[in-house]
């Protein structure tokens, strides 16, 4: 008995060994084979903006580390939802791929209509790629020459001032709601159709203020057009070196960024998303790469997949809690 039992023991183990063995040469085949044709980069929007610049600068790169072409595919339409819901629909191979942003992948879902895909279960996560911050910016007409004098002034005459947005639910009109939600103030909101209307406004007086993108502020400093108070993000910028965040300036804890990542579909193998996550970090230490990301104002964000799952679930939790808080409804 305890001889059959040895035997018994001994032939399991052969097995299990067996079946890894199978299961570590099918993953290890499957990379060294990807990928196998052109890889296909859904950008959910028209090209010419951030999320369409960076796609094709790390595919590019991609492309030459990997060995075949990264082809950009624009699918715009319904705010991002229609080339995400795209992908989120594809074949799981690694051949097609999304550029995702954070209003598709965690303001969409948590704001008004759901979309059809849901970001934490029909993708998974490569990595994020890039987070450009915003500037807060007032007209020269707003006495305040820093957050916390415009604090000050804003709650002296609550509900006299106004800030511009790109849109309502968009990242702008978002970033002024959680400055007025924690600094606890009353503005006015005017929402424009697109950054450059609301830039046009609030260079002319028409608006008090303003959450606005590094490239839209940038050519209007220095004439004096506008006056920039803080930066969004949790470090500084190289472009506005000068610029405290939020935070330094008076409003602890405040960040708000949009960011731009890499996914595939779920289901995609694990072994091709490690390949994926490789290239996409490598692609952030070249050169023209990292000529575009500065130019837009950005700083990388490299990271694991499981950070960037941990970091959509965050967000998405935020914007719920902040959309709640703010008692925004779409119209």
């Amino acid at each position: 008995m305890k001889s059959n039992s040895y035997k018994n023991i001994c032939f399991g183990v052969l097995r299990l060994a067996i079946a890894i063995g199978i299961t570590l040469f099918a993953l290890t085949s499957t990379a060294q084979n990807y990928p196998r044709r052109p890889v296909t980069i859904v950008v959910p929007f028209p090209p010419g903006a951030a999320t369409d610049s960076f796609a094709r600068a790390a595919g590019k790169r991609m492309a030459e580390l990997l060995g075949h072409q990264f082809i950009i595919d624009n699918r715009a339409g319904a705010s991002g939802r229609i080339g995400t819901d795209q992908v989120a629909r594809a074949v799981p191979d690694g051949h097609t791929l999304l550029w995702g942003s954070s209003g598709p992948l965690v303001i969409s879902p948590v704001w008004g209509d759901k979309p059809p895909y849901d970001p934490l279960r029909d993708f998974a996560t490569v990595s994020v790629f890039a987070k450009i911050p915003y500037l807060l910016v007032v007209h020269p007409s707003v006495p305040a020459k820093n957050l916390k004098q415009l604090i000050a002034i804003v709650r002296a005459q609550p509900g006299k001032l106004t800030y511009a947005s790109s849109g309502i639910g968009g990242t702008s009109h978002l970033a002024s709601e959680l400055f007025k939600s924690m600094a606890k103030l009353d503005v006015l909101h005017v929402p424009y159709k697109g950054t450059s209307l609301f830039a046009t406004e609030l260079i002319a007086g028409q608006v008090d203020m303003a959450f606005a993108g590094p490239t839209t502020v940038l050519p209007h400093l220095q004439p004096g057009r506008m006056r920039t108070l803080g930066i969004t993000s949790t470090v500084r910028s190289e472009l506005f070196a000068d610029v405290p965040t939020m935070a330094e300036a008076g409003l602890p804890g405040y960040e708000f960024t949009q960011w731009y990542a890499l996914l595939a579909p779920a289901k995609t193998p694990r072994d091709i998303v490690n390949v994926l996550n490789t290239a996409l970090l490598k692609s952030m230490e070249d050169t023209e790469v990292k000529k575009r990301v500065g130019f837009e104002g950005g700083v990388f964000a490299p990271g694991t997949p499981e950070q960037f799952t941990a970091f959509i679930r965050s967000e998405l939790d935020n914007n719920a809690k902040m959309i709640r808080a703010a008692g925004l409804k779409r119209e």
